[in-house]
């Protein structure tokens, strides 16, 4: 009974995130007292034995070790100390996963479910202002929108996080491409809709960057993949004429911050800011990648500790020479400050320094060789669990703004496609990874 449990635990994570950081802790909590458990009743604590896990706890013991010399060490060890949780989290999912043999389906059913409740509850917002439990975004003439996720605009990368996974689930449930569902392809074209209609332009990137990988790849697939995007151009389209705010700010102000828009009154040819004749994504994205580097370029072996960017920017933030009241009517005496520098490799660099950066470009190299493999092959096979390798290189993706690489509810986002992804990798309980 607690293993069938434990799976509706599983499938109704991404529902738990919706309500809440807290609220997907406690599901995660109660999976991992579940496996602990069962660990110790059925003595399989060869689980733990395995390569992954070995280098997972070697990043985490260099991160704590980093955490104790930083400036504010308490706040970095908090996160550093409890990031060991999401390895032995992704071993309980596994454990779990291999448990109950009807899991598929029934996660299946609950992130379908999911997807359609986050896609009617956005739908009511975009046209009545308000969602369905009244919540309103802070957005002047619903430029962007949250849905259920109310004064946090984070509905476009949750959705861009979960649909590779549902794709998954879609593939492992459906042998053969003609059983698949006309439901479902609406569900991912019109998941892809609400990911453009929020306003969130690095998740339409990556959803879009991932449809692309996908249809390179799955090439049997290929004529869905059309199908899906014609029903997302459609549907978009009416979107758009029914509030044209979005498309200035999806696609005209992202060309005009790429130029530095608002702020190229005091754009300074002989900066390291604003020398370009483009910025990198925008001014404030420069501005925080140029801070991050030079605190990287301060201790680049072991860099300053989770969480110091918040702490330590301002000592090395861009202070343009001149006052200058930008568009937005205001003015700074320094710029590149924020609680973390908005891509996910500058703040490896300024938080946990090259040897920190080198675990996670790593892994990104490795998938990167597997997508071109998988590019070139000639295998027209719907293998499952391509999709959620794929979602993984999106996830780590370098060219594009991202969240705070070890915020919590991002982190348990990018652990489950890992989670599953290993589970297609024939990680058995009665094994042991070599």
């Amino acid at each position: 009974m607690l293993k069938k449990i434990s799976i509706y635990l599983i499938g109704l994570l991404p529902l738990a995130l919706i309500a809440g950081p807290l609220i997907g802790e406690t599901f995660l909590f109660l999976l991992f007292i579940f496996f602990l458990y069962f660990l110790f009743k059925e003595k399989r604590y060869y689980l733990f034995d395995n390569r992954l896990f070995k280098i997972f706890l070697i990043f985490w013991i260099y991160l704590v070790t980093i955490s104790v010399f930083a400036p504010e060490k308490l706040v970095s060890l908090k996160s550093s100390f409890f990031y060991i949780r999401f390895g032995i989290y992704t071993i309980a999912i596994l454990y779990f996963l291999n448990s109950v043999k009807e899991h598929l389906s029934i996660i299946y059913l609950l992130y379908k479910y999911t997807l359609i409740f986050v896609i009617l509850d956005s739908t009511v917002q975009i046209f009545y202002g308000s969602d369905i439990f009244g919540f309103k975004p802070n957005s002047i003439d619903l430029m962007r929108i949250s849905g259920p996720f109310g004064d946090k605009f984070v509905l476009g990368s949750f959705l861009q996080k979960i649909l590779p996974i549902f794709i998954y689930f879609i593939l492992k449930n459906n042998e053969k491409l003609n059983k698949i569902k006309w439901v479902d392809l609406g569900i991912i074209a019109l998941s892809i809709v609400i990911i453009y209609r929020s306003g969130d332009r690095a998740a339409l990137g990556l959803i879009l960057f991932f449809s692309f990988i996908f249809f390179l790849i799955y090439k049997p697939f290929r004529k869905k993949i059309l199908l899906v995007s014609l029903i997302f151009l459609f549907v978009s389209t009416i979107l758009t004429l029914q509030n044209p705010k979005i498309f200035k700010r999806v696609f005209v102000d992202t060309v005009g911050q790429f130029k530095g828009k608002y702020y190229d009154e005091f754009l300074e040819k002989d900066l390291s800011e604003t020398k370009l004749d483009f910025m990198i994504f925008s001014f404030h994205h420069q501005t925080h990648y140029t801070t991050a580097f030079r605190m990287f370029l301060d201790k680049p072996i072991q860099g300053h500790g989770l969480k110091m960017f918040r702490y330590k920017c301002e000592e090395f933030a861009f202070r343009p020479k001149k006052k200058v009241i930008s568009s937005f009517g205001n003015t700074e005496e320094y710029y590149g400050c924020s609680t973390h520098p908005h891509n996910t490799y500058m703040q490896l660099l300024s938080e946990t320094g090259i040897i920190g950066f080198f675990f996670i470009f790593t892994l990104f190299i490795y998938i990167f060789y597997k997508i071109i493999f998988l590019m070139i092959g000639k295998k027209n096979t719907l293998n499952p669990k391509n999709a959620l390798l794929i979602a993984v290189f999106i996830n780590l993706w370098p060219l594009i703004p991202t969240g705070n690489f070890f915020n919590n509810w991002l982190s348990m986002l990018y652990f489950i496609p890992i989670s599953y992804y290993l589970f297609e990798k024939k990680y058995n309980y009665l094994e042991k990874i070599v």
